[in-house]
Order: structure tokens, then C-alpha cells, then sequence
């Protein structure tokens, strides 16, 4: 269903190029590459953060490693986008005779080289090693909890009252983070959504638009076929009777054509 929208809306966009609009790839292109620029940049420090702190309670490590996960779901979004767009173009090539076959392999390239990055980056932050590293990180931690719990644990937050309280600072930051990314997600939906219902509503337009079309051609023709009635009723008696029927006939026509389209 998703895959289907995606698809009407990528059509209707190369339907508005049609008609003289921008072209929506070179646009969504430049939108990757800084994506691409930007996820680079955040899985170096992800990188550097996992070698060298305790990633279950670095709480840079966990936005870093929240973002980063954010951002190849939207890149997917993209490139998903993107293949839809270069599919829509293979099927209505003659339709779209500005974009040569250089060109649309050029795009096809751009797709796959950035769906290469992509998944390289997924299979690192999924890498078993990878949740080795959190899993042990995490052991390491409630270890030390479970020693301390009953002498210097307690004591020190006792008698350590600034400690005490930047622990709470970061687990207050952490609820924080995760109602954050929650916030994301649900506008992220939202954005679908309305992207959608534009399309739907051009969709609409464009429904209206043929079926007006359609009825003042057909209005047209009644008119065309009403003088020429007109002028046969003006005969005689048996001949208005013949053009009383034929338009009678005429009529169960059009309702019939009316009904069936």
C-alpha cells in the first residue's frame, strides 16, 4: 500500500514536470548527499565513542547512536523516493524525452552508490560485534551497581550530594532524548500524512477537472442535436412523433454513457 503511494506520488510529480514543473530528483539528490555528508560526520564520533567509553552510560554516545539510526531511516525513505521516481521514467520513457538514457543511468548509479553507503553503515550499528560491545559495556555497569549497592554505592550518593545529582541530570536527559525521538517520529508520520493528502487532493482536482470537461462537451452535443430537433419539429405532426423519440432515444443514451463512466 505504502509502495503503491509512493509510486502515485512520484507520477504525479513527473506529471507537474510534464507540465513544466521542476524536475523533484536533482532536488531530492542535493537533500541526500548532505544526509550522506552529515551521517558520515556522526558514524565517525559513533566510531570513536564505542572504542573508547562505556556506551551504556556515555550519554553522548547514545544521542549520537539515536541519531544516527534516525538518519538511515530517513535516508532509506529517500531512497526509496528516488527509485520509485527512475522506475516511473523507464515506464513512460517517451513521456519524458528531457531525460536521456546518460542521464537516467547517471541516476540509477547515484541511487545504488548511496544505497551501498547506507547499508554499510546499517550493517555496522547491527554488527554482532557492535552489540557485543554495548552488551559487555552494560554487564560491566550493573556489576559494579550490584558490588556497590551495599556499602560505597549508597554512601557516596549519601555523602556526595553533587554526584548524586549529575546522575540525576543524566537519566533526566536520557527520558528527555527518548521523548524527543518519539516527538520525531510521530512528525516524521505527520509529514507522510500530509504529503498524502496533498496528493489525494491534486488526484481530486484533476477527477474534476475530466468530468467537467466531459460535460460540457456532452452539453455541447445536446445543444448541436436540440437545434436540429428543432428544426425537424417544425414539419409536421408525424415527424415531431419520429423526433420525439429519437430524442427520447438520445436521452437513454447519454444517461447510459453517463452511467457506465
Amino acid at each position: 500500500f505504502r509502495a503503491g503511494k509512493r509510486k502515485r506520488m512520484a507520477e504525479e510529480s513527473y506529471r507537474r514536470m510534464d507540465g513544466g514543473a521542476t524536475d523533484p530528483f536533482p532536488l531530492v539528490k542535493e537533500k541526500v548527499q548532505a544526509a550522506v555528508r552529515q551521517l558520515e560526520a556522526d558514524m565517525t564520533t559513533w566510531r570513536e565513542l564505542l572504542k573508547r567509553t562505556n556506551t551504556y552510560t556515555n550519554q553522548e554516545f547514545q544521542r549520537t547512536h539515536r541519531s544516527v539510526r534516525s538518519q538511515l531511516k530517513q535516508l532509506n525513505k529517500h531512497i526509496k523516493a528516488l527509485s520509485t521516481t527512475i522506475k516511473v521514467v523507464e515506464m513512460k520513457r517517451a513521456r519524458f524525452k528531457n531525460i536521456d538514457d546518460d542521464e537516467l543511468e547517471n541516476r540509477k548509479d547515484f541511487v545504488a552508490q548511496t544505497k551501498t553507503i547506507v547499508g554499510g553503515y546499517q550493517r555496522l550499528i547491527s554488527d554482532p560485534q557492535t552489540k557485543a560491545k554495548r552488551d559487555e559495556d552494560k554487564r560491566k555497569v550493573k556489576e559494579l551497581r550490584s558490588d556497590d549497592s551495599n556499602n560505597n554505592f549508597r554512601t557516596m550518593g549519601s555523602h556526595d550530594p553533587i554526584g548524586g545529582r549529575v546522575a540525576e541530570q543524566e537519566m533526566l536527559e536520557q527520558k528527555q532524548d527518548v521523548v524527543l525521538d518519539d516527538m520525531q517520529t510521530v512528525l516524521d508520520r505527520l509529514g507522510v500524512a500530509a504529503k498524502d493528502i496533498d496528493f489525494e487532493l491534486e488526484e481530486h482536482k484533476e477527477l474534476i477537472k475530466e468530468l467537467g470537461t466531459e460535460v460540457e462537451t456532452a452539453q455541447g452535443r445536446m445543444g448541436v442535436a436540440m437545434k436540429k430537433l428543432q428544426k425537424l419539429l417544425g414539419t409536421s405532426s408525424r415527424s415531431k412523433l419520429c423526433c420525439l423519440l429519437i430524442m427520447f432515444l438520445m436521452v437513454l443514451i447519454l444517461l447510459a454513457l453517463a452511467v457506465l463512466a
